[in-house]
């Protein structure tokens, strides 16, 4: 899917010069200004007019904004504030159709600007920040965003206490990390936003955007219920002003809720309605993403034809082709519509180019994520090397200052010469000791800062382990099992075309490959088991018992208060832990009976298994591979492990796992 474009600073935020939004009546916010310069002989109060004219006239025609901003600026001439905004303006109108231009005036605005220590000029420079970061994101800076919000656009909007403009930016934030597909980290900043707006007498279209936003989250999220009720929340808000493009992302969020509830047909009219709503500067945008969600409901209506069209017709858009997630999309979506169009060979040509793309598309992932970590490693053996000369540095310092000074005692006076010598002898004794252990005390902090390092390299290994393992599933199952899949369909096609006694060997070869993609997704769930993701630890931990269980072996596995709110990272490190151990007591310890209990309190997990296998010297045998991986990971989660083990009589393994 295209990803969500934040464009917050253009859809909801306020004018440089006012403290009201564009309202939903536009029509009315249109007549007011004209009223204004009708009525007044101030050219700072005209000027202003003219400045908020521009943002009604920018989305309906740019030649009449740049009427506008000249016109003010023919006003503002003997007030260098007005001056100064002009610049912010003039980026509005360039945001669309040339962002470097249009940032380079923000800039100027921003450097004007800095000369007034005034709430109004707070307040614009907040604004100035804010539109700057929309343009970090337009070129798909997500983090520089977040960065140019929290640190420079809310700062000033809290200067100028406007908190209007502060939840706007907790929209934003939120939206940025929607990008990031971190919903539950946006969900927080939504929730913050709509209490503000909710709380402060500020223009509705504010508080709309952000319930608009926070039930598209709540669909990521999964959480359905929360999305229909905000769906019916904006109706409500949105039923006064009939031509509001907040109209848009509404029928987006209320198709992804039809779309969850298998109602094809009214979400597929949703979508089209929120095309037709689309308005504005961020028009194209907005109808990019809904065409993309409009294709999966006529896909999953089984509409192929249309959906084809939709497709190519997106394929034909540069801008759209330029991200390898949109591409890879379009080319899936063609693959189905061909296949079910019953057109199996354009079918197998955009499957083909999917899958290619998509192997493209993980090697570069992998790639980024093993030049991360030797960058890590390289930053920590640079440090390390700085600590080293440094303590070197200041023992030769050290050493120099106490040789003078002993040069300095020999060369007293003969009658002091007793007392000096001792005096030197107890002094160089008394430095020696503290030299002693400045060493010991540097050597101690080399150690600890190695050990640090270690653990922060095998976390980074670990995590890409899982990683590796999450894409190599992901590989097996979308890639490899798509092409088996591809295969059967090209063969159950040609089934009824052969002579009747050539059948049967081909229906054969078909249960074959039906019996691979079976064996394969079994592999695949060994490696990063669905269940876990999708149902939680709990239900993986005994489906993976149940699973290993056979006639010659029983597993007995207990679960008292496991959360499943847990970090999924966290989950997949208990998982392989406990596969590890049950791995070993069936391979190694050839035990026929197993117990094992997973149990969590607060921050504290524990697991322990028990088995009658034929137990092992730990003091020998107690350093393999596999307990090597488990201490690994129960040293990534800062916990304990115990191992009891009697030759004969089975074995115990006691783990504490800090969670929190």
């Amino acid at each position: 899917m295209i990803r969500v474009l934040n464009l917050v600073a253009l859809f909801v935020v306020i004018s440089l010069c006012s403290k009201a939004q564009l309202p939903l009546d536009q029509q009315r916010y249109y007549d007011s200004l004209t009223t204004i310069l009708q009525h007044t002989r101030s050219d700072s109060i005209k000027a202003r007019a003219h400045y908020a004219l521009v943002y009604y006239w920018v989305p309906r025609d740019t030649a009449k904004a740049r009427q506008c901003l000249d016109e003010a600026r023919r006003l503002s001439k003997q007030y260098p504030f007005l001056q100064a905004i002009s610049y912010g303006h003039e980026g509005y109108i360039y945001y669309s159709s040339d962002i470097d231009r249009s940032d380079a005036s923000f800039a100027v605005a921003d450097s004007l600007l800095n000369s007034f220590a005034t709430k109004e000029a707070y307040q614009a420079r907040a604004n100035v920040w804010i539109n700057r970061a929309a343009i970090r994101q337009r070129k798909d800076d997500d983090r520089g965003y977040i960065d140019i919000v929290l640190n420079r656009a809310i700062p000033y909007a809290l200067k100028a206490g406007d908190s209007a403009i502060v939840a706007s930016q907790y929209v934003g934030v939120g939206l940025a990390f929607m990008n990031l597909e971190q919903y539950d980290k946006a969900e927080p900043y939504f929730d913050k936003a709509i209490r503000i707006f909710q709380s402060i007498n500020t223009q509705p279209s504010r508080l709309v955007a952000a319930l608009n936003r926070a039930g598209e989250n709540y669909v990521y999220l999964k959480k359905y219920d929360e999305a229909k009720k905000i769906v019916a929340t904006v109706k409500t808000l949105l039923a006064p002003y009939p031509d509001s493009e907040l109209y848009a992302v509404h029928y987006m969020v209320e198709g992804l809720c039809y779309l969850h509830d298998q109602q094809y047909t009214q979400a597929e009219a949703s979508f089209n309605k929120g095309i037709t709503a689309a308005r504005g500067p961020n028009k194209a945008y907005v109808i990019q993403e809904l065409s993309f969600y409009k294709v999966k409901a006529l896909l999953a209506n089984k509409k192929y034809e249309p959906a084809k069209q939709q497709l190519l017709e997106l394929s034909s858009n540069e801008e759209v082709m330029e991200l390898g997630s949109s591409r890879l999309e379009i080319y899936e979506g063609l693959a189905t519509s061909y296949a079910g169009l019953g057109q199996m060979k354009p079918a197998y040509e955009w499957m083909k180019q999917a899958r290619h793309l998509s192997d493209s598309l993980h090697e570069s992932d992998l790639a980024n994520d093993i030049n991360d970590l030797e960058i890590k490693y390289q930053r920590a053996e640079s440090q390390k090397e700085i600590i080293t000369l440094k303590a070197k540095n200041e023992q030769a310092a050290l050493s120099a200052k106490n040789s003078r000074l002993y040069i300095l005692l020999l060369a007293s006076t003969t009658l002091l010469l007793l007392i000096v010598a001792t005096f030197a002898l107890l002094y160089y004794r008394s430095n020696r000791k503290l030299l002693m252990q400045k060493e010991l005390n540097h050597r101690q902090e080399l150690k600890d800062i190695e050990q640090q390092q270690r653990l922060q390299f095998g976390q980074a290994v670990l995590q890409g382990e899982e990683q590796e393992r999450r894409r190599l599933a992901r590989d097996l199952h979308d890639g490899l099992g798509g092409m088996l899949a591809g295969v059967k369909i090209n063969l159950s096609g040609q089934v009824e075309k052969i002579a009747a006694e050539q059948q049967g060997e081909l229906r054969k070869t078909i249960s074959q490959l039906d019996d691979s993609v079976t064996e394969l997704r079994r592999i695949a769930h060994n490696m990063m088991p669905a269940n876990l993701l999708k149902f939680g630890l709990q239900t993986a931990l005994k489906d993976l018992s149940e699973s290993l269980m056979t006639a010659a072996v029983k597993i007995d596995f207990q679960a008292y208060g496991i959360e499943p709110s847990m970090p999924e990272q966290t989950q997949i490190n208990i998982y392989r832990i406990v596969q590890e151990l049950l791995a070993n007591a069936m391979r190694h310890a050839e035990a026929s009976n197993i117990i094992l209990q997973c149990s969590q309190d607060g921050d504290t997990f524990l697991i322990t298994q028990e088995d009658n296998g034929k137990g092992f010297d730990t003091s020998v045998n107690g350093k393999g591979i596999g307990l090597s991986n488990i201490r690994n990971r129960v040293g990534f989660l800062r916990g304990m492990m115990d191992i009891t083990s009697v030759i004969n009589e089975g074995t115990t393994i006691n783990i504490e796992l800090h969670v929190g």
